[in-house]
């Protein structure tokens, strides 16, 4: 059974020297029923997430660039004492429907805790985003985060077992 991988720069080297598997393992995911698949990872994911402690870790807040939505900009200017207009000309800069942090770390982290926590927004708040349906789609987006956050690669880890992957060969089964 899969350990643990607490250490930051560990998973960022097993993620870069995993590479050929994880794309292999993209690849293995697509035979599985997102019906099959996805309480699977949900599963997972509230096995390992309590192991977790986010606020010993934060390095999605340090890595990151957050995105905020333009009805949580208000509780998120108040929490650094400053107008909504200060805030998106100092903070933020504007993509499609949402407003990015324009600097690592979030200018929201202080001491590892974020300032806006109990009104983060909502990207902070589903973050690492596993649970939902069609994770085998959303793989890819889900991997971005694999070398940044110990949930992610743990889960990835887990699932990989639990659906008997052959690392080995690192060539997608056909399973009936």
């Amino acid at each position: 059974m899969h350990t643990l991988s607490l250490d930051l720069s560990d998973l960022k080297a097993q993620a870069k020297e995993k590479e050929p598997e994880n794309n292999a393992f993209a690849k293995f995911l697509r035979q599985f029923p997102s019906s099959t698949l996805d309480p699977l990872v949900a599963s997972l994911s509230d096995e390992i997430e309590p192991k977790i402690d986010c606020k010993q870790c934060a390095n999605c807040c340090k890595s990151l660039y957050a995105a905020a939505l333009e009805h949580e900009l208000p509780v998120l200017a108040h929490a650094k004492g400053t107008t909504v207009e200060s805030f998106k000309e100092t903070f933020v800069k504007p993509y499609k429907e949402a407003y990015y942090f324009t600097t690592k770390p979030c200018p929201m982290l202080c001491d590892n805790l974020c300032t806006a926590y109990n009104e983060r927004p909502i990207s902070c708040r589903t973050f690492p985003n596993l649970k939902g349906e069609h994770f085998k789609y959303r793989f890819q987006s889900v991997m971005e985060k694999y070398p940044i956050c110990p949930i992610v690669f743990n889960v990835v880890e887990r699932l990989k077992e639990a659906l008997s992957f052959p690392k080995d060969s690192q060539q997608p089964l056909n399973q009936a």
